[in-house]
């Protein structure tokens, strides 16, 4: 995105805000390696569900004898607070500035009643409960939600344990029919795909830089010379640059291109060239000559 554009600041934090989330995700599974039971039990990352249009992705699903509980993570720093009495959620950071933010408790509720909806179409016959759990290394929880079990990652594993010797005593299912379960919602996962940026923030595509950026000097100044890509402004000398370059045009404006729209994208004459780079596995042609159109043969290369 071009270094005057008024919405760089606004997708720097938008990156920022992703990558925690990356982050808190993974601290919050190697956690659960402490978890240890004697009793059989599943678990399921980063499951993606649909009812109708309804889409949902859940961090951490755990299948016991007893329930289901999700695991929910957020990686957020600071003081945090819940207004049991409005709703709201808010933090407090470093510097003592409040920020107001969409309340995960009420994120975890909405997953619980998917998730019953969801078991209840497909005859899986389990509690569901949940556990909202802050990963950040510098969060403080002020206050807590009444309604969604709360804790910091380092709780996590007592938590759990306590979610599930609360719940009354009833049928206890079998190791056999737990993995029935899990087969039932590994066969039904539908991969999360990622918008392309221009169209989730309602970005003008002319905000882009358009030619094929160098990862030594950060310039868009690399062609094609003697079967390699090379930076005019450094000389860096790059195997894939324009490959990558095809790519970042699928993430930023569309999953389907015609040879135009990518020469304009990469700033690149030759068609040929470009006939060449969309010719690569991960692309696919429909049509013929002029009217040919490229899209991703795997749009999960864009997926979470």
């Amino acid at each position: 995105m071009k270094e005057n554009s008024p919405d760089r600041e606004f997708l720097e934090r938008e990156l920022f805000k992703a990558e925690a989330g990356i982050r808190g995700e993974k601290r919050l599974q190697r956690k659960f390696v402490e978890f240890y039971s004697s009793e059989p039990f599943e678990i399921l990352w980063n499951t993606s569900l649909t009812l109708g249009n309804w889409p949902v992705q859940i961090d951490g699903l755990l299948l016991t004898q007893k329930a289901a509980i999700i695991l929910e993570s957020k990686n957020i720093s600071g003081e945090l607070h819940f207004e049991n009495s409005t709703g709201e959620f808010y933090r407090r950071d470093s510097n003592g500035i409040k920020t107001v933010m969409d309340n995960p408790a009420v994120q975890v509720e909405k997953h619980i009643r998917f998730l019953k909806t969801w078991f209840e179409e497909n005859k899986i016959r389990m509690r569901v409960d949940g556990l909202l759990v802050f990963t950040a290394l510098q969060a403080e929880l002020c206050s807590l939600p009444h309604t969604i079990r709360t804790c910091r990652h380092h709780h996590m594993i007592e938590f759990l344990f306590k979610t599930i010797n609360e719940i009354p005593t009833g049928p206890q299912l079998s190791k056999q029919t737990l993995q029935k379960y899990r087969k039932t919602i590994e066969s039904q996962l539908t991969p999360f795909i990622q918008k392309p940026i221009s169209v989730q923030y309602s970005l003008d595509p002319n905000l882009f830089e358009v030619g094929i950026y160098c990862e030594a000097c950060k310039t868009f100044n690399v062609s094609r010379l003697q079967r390699r890509w090379q930076c005019a402004t450094c000389g860096q000398i790059s195997a894939n640059a324009g490959e990558e370059a095809v790519k970042d045009y699928f993430a930023l404006f569309g999953f389907q291109a015609n040879n135009e729209e990518i020469r304009k994208f990469l700033k690149i004459n030759n068609r040929h060239i470009v006939k060449r780079l969309l010719s690569q596995n991960f692309i696919s042609k429909d049509g013929s000559r002029r009217h040919s159109k490229y899209s991703l043969n795997d749009a999960e290369i864009l997926s979470e």
